[in-house]
């Protein structure tokens, strides 16, 4: 509501935290938080206390049959967008916060965000850790290069004459938990490698198609070669393409392999079916092999590749897998998994403990212990 003050909401916004608020003030936050505007609003540098709080623009969101019940929630998530705006507001969740600060210098000392880094097995077992290496020529492959750029990524730069023989001569680029890399490979295609991820190519591409295997996650820009399709070969998924942009998640821990096209076209095969996306859908295939097309926003699905986490209506389950791959943590459930959904953004530059405190504006709570992460309802 336009009349009210951001002071007046706050303080409305920190009686709800606190159930000290009336009938008649409760009444009056609910009619502002249902017309608050559902957009990216603007802040002063100034009035955010941390880097931290500054890029973190987050709305939470728990949906359920049980509305009611669940509206203090909903008040919570309200707050937070106030935060972001410039209002002060101080997080009342009195046992759960003050664990989560005692804990916060050795979370933040010991648990920190992702960065660039890579593992690369050569065909020939030679394996180099590339966060340790230093630009320039790091193998040579027959008439391919392997170079670390100035730019932190790795690529193959086939020379001159023919590399036939290198064709069978399979590399790893492995990205752990807590990493992330970029690589082009021989063809000039570029690949984007997500956190725990694994790709297995050829030093270079001379046979009648430029077959690659994915595990994890991956967002490719392949060059385009009518004459020698592309194809990437995931679980019992093949992938089959001439020149076009997607992103392909295909972790051994979650239920679905799911490809997204975000420019041209490709060819999905399953167990027993052929799909052909178009840019802004997403083939499914569960363990089973059965498969299905969905529209998606690809903004979402691209956010990790832009340093965000995008969380659109999952659970709690789906929000810390992708928390406990990019900071290298183990997730722990003592009195069984929260339930609800969540929708928001946080930017994954975001020490542990401000994501945490994000999330707990949705209801669940955390204990940091060592590198474990307990989340109870």
């Amino acid at each position: 509501m336009s009349e009210l003050t951001p002071e007046q909401i706050s303080l409305l916004a920190e009686k709800m935290l606190k159930g000290t608020i009336s009938d008649e003030e409760k009444v009056l936050f609910e009619k502002w938080y249902n017309t608050f505007p559902e957009q990216d609003v603007e802040w002063n540098d100034e009035t955010i206390h941390t880097a931290g709080e500054l890029k973190n623009r987050m709305l939470l969101r728990i949906k359920g049959q049980k509305t009611i019940i669940r509206k203090w929630y909903w008040a919570a998530a309200a707050v937070l967008t106030l935060f972001i705006a410039g209002t002060i507001y101080y997080y009342t969740r009195q046992t759960s916060m003050e664990q989560l600060v005692a804990q916060s210098g050795i979370a933040q000392k010991h648990i920190v965000p992702g960065s660039n880094k890579a593992t690369l097995l050569l065909a020939n077992g030679h394996t180099i850790t590339l966060n340790d290496e230093h630009d320039g020529t790091l193998a040579q492959q027959g008439n391919t290069q392997v170079i670390k750029l100035n730019t932190g990524q790795l690529a193959f730069q086939s020379g001159s004459g023919n590399d036939a023989g290198n064709t069978a001569a399979l590399n790893t680029l492995s990205t752990p938990r807590g990493g992330q890399y970029q690589i082009t490979l021989a063809d000039g295609t570029i690949v984007w490698m997500n956190a725990a991820s694994r790709l297995i190519f050829p030093t270079s591409f001379s046979g009648k198609d430029r077959t690659v295997k994915l595990i994890g996650e991956a967002y490719f820009e392949i060059a385009p070669n009518a004459q020698q399709p592309f194809i990437l070969n995931v679980n019992n998924m093949q992938i089959r393409v001439l020149g076009t942009r997607f992103n392909v998640k295909a972790y051994d821990d979650e239920p679905m392999v799911r490809t997204t096209l975000l420019q041209g076209m490709v060819k999905v095969a399953g167990k027993d079916k052929e799909v052909l996306l178009k840019p802004g859908q997403q083939a499914k295939m569960n363990n089973s092999g059965e498969m299905n097309v969905v529209a998606v926003n690809v903004d979402d699905v691209m956010a990790w590749k832009n340093g965000i986490f995008s969380f659109n209506d999952v659970t709690i389950e789906e929000v810390m897998l992708q928390i406990a791959r990019w900071y290298d943590v183990e997730i722990i459930y003592p009195e069984g998994v929260p339930r609800g959904l969540f929708r928001g953004e946080i930017d994954k530059a975001s020490d542990i403990t401000t994501v945490l405190k994000i999330l707990e504006v949705s209801g669940v709570r955390f204990n940091v212990e060592g590198r474990k992460i307990l989340v109870r309802p």
